[in-house]
């Protein structure tokens, strides 16, 4: 198994990076863009040689598309040796005419030489994201931004506080645009977009390690396709959750407690800084800021306590235990001012006698509104500043002074803004609010209240008020009277619903969605709204994530979608449009003689035992070992007919002699290999993230045949890769003469699974419907593991939906499990890996999901391994044997237990003894990075003690062991190694 890695270079403080030597061509094609980074398209005369110094010399995710395989097939060759293959460099096969891209996602396309009278402009026009450019021969073009997108300019979406888009481009159904790290970030969260940016602040409370990269972090990011564009530092004191953060195209504009900055949108670098005049205000710091019509508005006032810093020490995993804030201190103020921008100068300011609560001001249609805690409610005209209204109604201030404290998950953050306005009506309600309030926007009379409840996230839409609410039913209510127009059903927790044209968005087993127009809920399970700042909409996209959480999710990072418009999610397969045999294949393969004791497929055989029939040597040494590939993680070894099968990120496969190492053969793929490859008859199969199966002639490496598995190619960022939206993930499983393959990732763009004949490839049945189980997008079955083949049935590792999946091998008829699954944590398991247990059910195991931070996939959380001699249960610091147990109910009894690492990585059952490779890891300073090593140890399978203990020169890879038929231990290293142990000579 292996993780797909994003180079941590990435996050960086930086603007623009030197770039390499090159050429003068490639040098025009680079200054065409407005960043170093991002994704480009060479098609054309001499595309693999541009594309190849456009990877060198550039941080660019480079795509070449040639229309000859042969070309591919050298090209592919070519980055290999070079060491960009599937890193930097992408080479696929495709005629001119469609470039095997997803729409709107490259910075820059270009065509070259009669190329460009195959490319259709309206092609390259396609791909490019909006502002991205093409050069197709001598000629050029920008990418217009489509009519109709919106920004999420304000934290809330508008200065109004109403997380609702008019972005009428950004519509259901959806296709995945991006996946992108960070992985996860600290809380707080502020995320604005503008311009085909995303911004991302982070702040000052990591509870756990994952969480530390992001601290005090600001981040720009490609809104099309999740490039991060650059990183800047921001201050650990000033507490970000509030209205301080505003995107334009050119400009984003943050501020803190000393003043609000100018940064360049697309570079970062600083512009200027705008300082409260000395004079108006008690205080410098800016507490809220609005912009509109080229105005700035800010309240800003007096020193405030400095953030509640937490940088907690825990290795793995997210979430938080939550916590209290007994005096709430940040965001008051008395001094609002506003700033033309065209020449900074202080247009007014308005000051109070009383403090502010910026928790409560929002404005809309040139009014700004204002809240001080049980004092008074008022209203500013927004051009002169002059107080248009103003109450100390008791009955208004009375209802939306009834306040909690909040911070508790089914409340939310004491930090959230209470206050949303439309040009009618403002509304107060929020985690900290005992009653729903609406108040006149005229004269700041009390419209209406619903004292049942105040912790509603609010919509403000043209047809409702839509108050979603957690511990208790959601509503939609009049917006003018309070009538209850519609019982929802609630969402989940603390996080933020906000609106999109067609659909409301809150948290619910991942996402659910209000469908205004058909008024039902729909289901996108594999990622849920990030808890601060929930589902963002702008530019025509989607945005999720990334979260703090450890919550049950199948995809986690930063998730891009985009509309898919009238695409076909149960696409069906044929042979003519998918299927592909070199001219020249043989009709059978050179023989590869096959034994019992070969490991020739994950994990050894079809049910995943890992279980060798033969015995493991007394002392063991280091028979050989390959070099270490820079960027490679592989994927674990296989073995049969005295080679070694080793694959991984680069896409390659290779065949290395078993007694010395020595490669025999190599063949390339155009992504990245997740899971290795099965052989079977003199076959090699394997699937790749290009979203086809490939079959190699086992002895030779020759290609026989190759399906695409993905229903369209359509590539997109997976990670820091590029990898097709069906990737082949769950590898291929092999028996009696039929390849099972699933190509997906996500349930909502469809889940492929299909059974071809090892032998050509031909398809003996097909199942494209399983993403799709209850009449909605992303309610089914997801790509989220391995293939397990049991008692007539194929299962698969389906994510958090449908944790386990099976199909009939007859006909491929879907039926999901209800797996028990191994271990009890609440929050899993996502489907990552499987087991056969004893009594025949199978098991689902992995508290992190697929797709995950390296250091949360190459370990084993739990497992269970069915071997003659009883089950061996691993943990991830530990491994037991337990024995069958007698009676009824039989529960079995532990023969042993020990703790070999404090990280158990790869498990082999041989005969006499349990193989185990793992990591010690220790800390000297809680704040300090781990100090590793790594082993590998036998322990007798009678009694658990240590039979010997060998070093490793490097951590292993997930499952990454295996023992081959003359007892070799063959050993999987993520820095791109392979070592082979061997019994020592004379020793058995």
């Amino acid at each position: 198994m292996l993780a797909v890695v994003l180079l941590g270079a990435a996050f960086a403080e930086t603007t623009k990076p030197a770039v390499a030597a090159t050429g003068p061509e490639a040098q025009a094609m680079l200054a065409a863009l407005d960043s170093p980074r991002g994704v480009c398209a060479v098609l054309g005369d001499g595309a693999a040689d541009v594309g190849m110094e456009l990877a060198r010399a550039s941080e660019l995710l480079v795509y070449v598309q040639l229309s000859a395989a042969e070309e591919v097939e050298a090209a592919r060759r070519a980055a290999y040796a070079a060491g960009l293959l599937n890193r930097r460099l992408y080479i696929d096969q495709g005629a001119d005419a469609r470039i095997h891209l997803a729409d709107n996602l490259a910075d820059l396309v270009v065509v070259r030489g009669p190329a460009g009278g195959r490319v259709g402009k309206e092609e390259v026009l396609r791909v490019l994201r909006p502002g991205g450019k093409g050069l197709i021969g001598a000629a050029s073009l920008v990418k217009p931004v489509p009519e109709g997108v919106d920004d999420w300019s304000h934290p809330y979406h508008g200065p109004d506080n109403n997380p609702q888009s008019t972005d009428r481009v950004a519509c259901a159904p959806y296709l995945t645009q991006f996946l992108a790290e960070p992985w996860y970030c600290p809380m707080p969260e502020i995320t604005v977009a503008s311009g085909g940016r995303v911004f991302k602040a982070f702040g000052n409370r990591a509870f756990k390690r994952p969480q530390w990269p992001m601290l005090n972090t600001l981040l720009a990011m490609n809104g099309y396709n999740g490039t991060i564009l650059w990183t800047r530092k921001l201050d650990p004191d000033f507490m970000i959750h509030r209205n301080t953060v505003v995107a334009t195209p050119e400009t984003l504009y943050v501020a803190d407690d000393v003043s609000c900055k100018l940064f360049d949108a697309a570079t970062g670098a600083l512009k200027e800084e705008i300082r409260v005049p000395a004079g108006i205000s008690d205080g410098a710091v800016w507490k809220w800021m609005a912009l509109e019509g080229g105005v700035l508005y800010a309240l800003v006032g007096e020193k405030e306590p400095p953030g509640d810093k937490l940088m907690g020490t825990t290795f793995r995993g997210a979430g938080w235990p939550w916590w209290q804030i007994p005096t709430y201190g940040w965001g008051f103020g008395r001094t609002i001012l506003a700033v033309d921008l065209g020449t900074q100068k202080v247009l007014w300011h308005h000051r109070e006698a009383e403090a502010l609560d910026t928790r409560a001001m929002c404005m809309k249609g040139g009014r700004i509104y204002f809240l001080s805690p049980r004092k008074f409610l008022g209203c500013l005209d927004a051009r002169t500043g002059k107080v248009l209204w103003k109450t100390e109604d008791p009955q208004v201030l009375g209802a939306i002074a009834d306040q909690r404290p909040a911070q508790r998950a089914v409340w939310g953050f004491a930090t959230t803004a209470y206050a949303k306005c439309s040009d009618d009506a403002i509304y107060f309600a929020g985690p900290q609010q005992t009653h729903l309030v609406a108040v006149s926007a005229r004269d700041g009379k009390l419209l209406w209240q619903y004292v049942a409840e105040g912790n509603f996230q609010l919509v403000i839409r043209d047809d409702a008020l839509y108050a979603m609410g957690s511990d208790h039913p959601s509503r939609k209510f009049d917006r003018m009277t309070g009538s209850v127009l519609l019982q929802l059903p609630q969402r989940s927790a603390c996080t933020r619903a906000t609106g999109g044209v067609d659909r409301v968005f809150v948290r619910g087993r991942g996402t659910r969605c209000w469908d205004v127009a058909a008024g039902k809920w729909l289901h996108l399970s594999p990622m849920r709204p990030a808890c601060h700042d929930g589902v963002v909409i702008a530019g025509g996209q989607l945005y999720w994530g990334p979260w703090m959480c450890g919550c049950n999710l199948s995809l986690i990072g930063v998730i891009g979608l985009g509309p898919s418009g009238s695409f076909d999610y149960s696409m069906r397969a044929t042979e003519a449009d998918r299927l592909e045999r070199p001219a020249d294949a043989p009709a059978q393969p050179a023989p590869l003689p096959e034994t019992p004791g070969d490991w020739p497929t994950y994990r050894k055989d079809n049910a995943r035992r890992a279980c060798s029939p033969l015995a493991v040597a007394s002392e063991i040494a280091v028979r050989w070992q390959s070099e270490p590939r820079a960027g490679l993680v592989p994927a674990a070894p296989v073995a049969a007919g005295g080679l070694v099968f080793v694959s991984g990120s680069d896409g390659v496969v290779r065949a290395l002699e078993a007694a010395d190492g020595k490669e025999r053969w190599t063949a390339c793929t155009g992504g990245a290999v997740l899971f290795p490859p099965s052989i079977a008859e003199g076959r090699a199969l394997v699937g790749s993230a290009d979203g086809w199966v490939y079959a190699f002639e086992a002895a030779s490496g020759r290609l026989l045949w190759r399906f695409r598995a993905a229903p369209v190619e359509r590539k997109i960022p997976v990670y820091g890769s590029l990898a097709s939206t069906w990737p082949v993930g769950a590898g291929v499983l092999v028996a009696e003469g039929v390849a099972y393959v699933a190509a997906g990732i996500a349930n909502y763009d469809g889940t492929h699974v299909y059974a071809l004949d090892a032998a050509t490839g031909k398809v003996r049945w097909q199942n494209n419907d399983s993403g799709n189980t209850a009449g909605g997008q992303g309610a089914g079955v997801s790509v989220q593991g391995h293939l397990l083949l049991h008692d007539g049935k194929v299962f698969l590792a389906g994510g958090n939906t449908v944790a386990v999946a099976s199909y009939a091998v007859a006909d491929g008829r879907f039926q999901p499990v209800r797996a028990q699954p191994v271990g009890t944590d609440r929050r899993g398991p996502r489907g990552k890996d499987l087991f056969l247990r004893p009594d025949g059910s199978v098991a689902a195991a992995g508290l992190f999901p697929f797709y995950s931070r390296p250091d949360d996939f190459h370990y084993i959380e739990q497992a269970e391994l069915v071997c003659p001699a009883g089950t061996v249960d691993v943990t991830a610091g530990s491994v037991r044997l337990l024995r069958p147990g007698r009676g009824a109910p039989a529960r079995p009894t532990q023969a042993w237990a020990v703790k070999p690492f404090s990280e158990n990585v790869a498990v082999t059952v041989a005969l006499s003894a349990v193989v185990v490779a793992g990591t010690d890891r220790r800390f000297e300073a809680p704040e300090a990075p781990p100090l590793e090593t790594y082993g590998i140890a036998a322990l007798s399978i009678e009694d658990g003690r240590l039979l010997w203990r060998h070093s490793l020169p490097a951590g292993p890879v997930s499952w990454g062991a295996a023992i081959d038929r003359d007892g070799r231990i063959l050993v999987a290293l993520r820095d791109g190694r392979i070592v082979c142990l061997a019994p020592k000579e004379g020793r058995g």
